[in-house]
């Protein structure tokens, strides 16, 4: 891992040196002068104590590690910095954020650790001061050539940095690699090696041929191999427009992969194009295959948009790959040492990327692009006090390059590159075992900077509902595609322009 002088600022502001004020500075406008910071005689600044309040997106098991982690910085620069954190769901946190800030600006945070994509949107409300000119006063590091380039954009507005990337993550898929053994199937690697697995074992199952097992209610133990029922057709790969997975990583990759594009140059939607609704026609053959798709059955039943697909089919072998979010991994570990404990544990099942899973064209630049959601800290514009907003940009660089091994463990994967190049985030055995799995911050692809994100975001998912749904499976996608972009057009120019 990239090591950087960190504790200098921690040995510094303890020293007893001479030291020169300034004006108290901040406010609305271009940032200028030294506002509040005291210099020691080093010109370093001097940090007495300084708390900072951050509103994190991160809940469950994802908080308790970051705690942690913030947990180190605040014993590091004990009697220097101290952050305090709150957590809060991503459903929560937007209607909180507004209410705050509008209403109660004395108990609003000073700095969030949200999704870089609502950047732009939130520069656009006035909610957020640039970083840049505060990492020139704090002289913490921040190498912008080190970030992956889609993470970094997520942040960047006119060539000035809004916030500092932290990782990216997107879902994941979940592999019974014991069913794929036991029935002399491979792990696929790319979308046509997938549908040929997928083809295979629904007809295996259709001639009661597909060997299966785990946790079941049908008499059998969870280790016994038996053959998968003839009464239903065999689904290898649920989804459900009702999943998070699928509306918020899954739709976007397969637009990707064939090319689409999210946003356009002047921030509006861009995906009303033939390439996204390729990728759309992914989705649904995947649940609707006709004569002209790459499969040839359903790999997926028809579970409708307000259904979550869930464990139960994965667990009990009525499928072979799930999706999942990348920081529940290490729950399906233990789940499956428990089911299948005696005969190999979690041993039997592995995790991949979305990587290539959707492209119809592998040879593609873009058929490995993942769509992904890249957490980042911004700095928000209300703190007035320029010793503060240096304090947090020495926190943007702790995360940034310490958060490492142990964050990519909970899914998400370092957006510095040094970093997973890094002896200390290799060496790691997670890695090995299964976090190289997800592949590289360069994989990930974010939303581009857009003021009308949450716009964009939402029109675009209400054409992936359409495209995939029993109800419009006959209609052109481009069609349902055009229909909805112009919808959220006419919504920008009445409520945003």
């Amino acid at each position: 891992m990239k090591l950087k002088k960190i504790l200098a600022v921690s040995l510094i502001g303890l020293c007893s040196l001479a030291t020169t004020s300034c004006n108290q500075g901040g406010g609305d406008g271009e940032l200028s002068g030294d506002g509040d910071i005291t210099y020691d005689a080093n010109g370093e600044v001097v940090y007495d104590n300084v708390k900072l309040k951050m509103w994190s997106v991160t809940t469950g098991d994802d908080a308790g590690t970051q705690d942690q982690i913030v947990n180190t910085f605040n014993e590091m620069y004990k009697g220097l910095i101290n952050v305090e954190v709150e957590h809060y769901s991503r459903y929560d946190l937007e209607t909180l954020l507004q209410n705050t800030i509008q209403f109660d600006t004395q108990n609003a945070p000073d700095v969030l650790f949200n999704h870089g994509s609502r950047t732009s949107e939130y520069n656009s409300r006035g909610r957020l001061n640039e970083v840049d000119f505060f990492f020139e006063k704090s002289k913490a590091a921040f190498d912008k050539a080190d970030f992956a380039p889609s993470l970094l954009e997520s942040v960047t507005i006119g060539n000035k940095a809004y916030g500092v990337p932290i990782d990216c993550h997107s879902a994941m898929m979940c592999v019974r690699k014991d069913i794929l053994e036991k029935n002399n199937l491979k792990i696929p690697q790319n979308y046509q090696e997938l549908v040929e697995v997928c083809d295979q074992a629904a007809t295996l199952a259709k001639n009661n041929n597909l060997w299966i097992r785990g946790e079941n209610s049908d008499g059998f133990g969870a280790i016994e191999w038996h053959k998968a029922s003839t009464a239903t057709n065999y689904t290898a790969f649920p989804i459900s427009f009702g999943d998070m997975w699928v509306h918020e990583f899954v739709s976007y990759t397969a637009a990707i992969q064939n090319g689409g594009k999210i946003v356009a140059n002047d921030e509006k939607p861009a995906w009303n194009s033939e390439e996204t609704a390729k990728g759309l026609g992914v989705l649904r053959d995947w649940i609707f295959p006709s004569s002209t798709s790459t499969n040839k059955n359903a790999m997926s039943k028809d579970y409708g948009s307000s259904y979550d697909v869930g464990d139960a089919p994965f667990n009990k072998g009525e499928c072979i790959f799930k999706l999942q979010g990348p920081w529940a991994w290490q729950k399906e570990v233990q789940t499956f040492d428990a089911l299948l404990a005696k005969d190999g544990g979690s041993n039997n099942i592995t995790t991949m990327n979305l990587g290539r899973m959707f492209a119809l064209d592998q040879s593609k630049d873009y058929a490995s692009k993942i769509k992904g959601e890249g957490h980042a800290i911004t700095l928000l514009k209300h703190v007035k006090s320029y010793t503060k907003c240096c304090a947090a940009t020495v926190f943007m660089d702790y995360m940034a390059n310490y958060s490492g091994i142990e964050w990519a463990k909970r899914g998400h994967i370092p957006a510095l590159k040094s970093v997973t190049l890094s002896d200390e985030y290799k060496s790691d055995s997670a890695y090995e075992k299964y976090v190289k799995n997800w592949g590289s911050p360069e994989d990930y692809v974010v939303v581009p900077p857009t003021k009308y994100y949450s716009y964009v975001d939402s029109y675009f998912k209400g054409a992936v509902q359409k495209a995939i749904s029993s109800a419009h499976k006959d209609k052109n996608i481009k069609d349902i595609l055009d229909k909805e972009y112009k919808d959220c057009l006419d919504y920008i120019e009445l409520y945003s322009e």
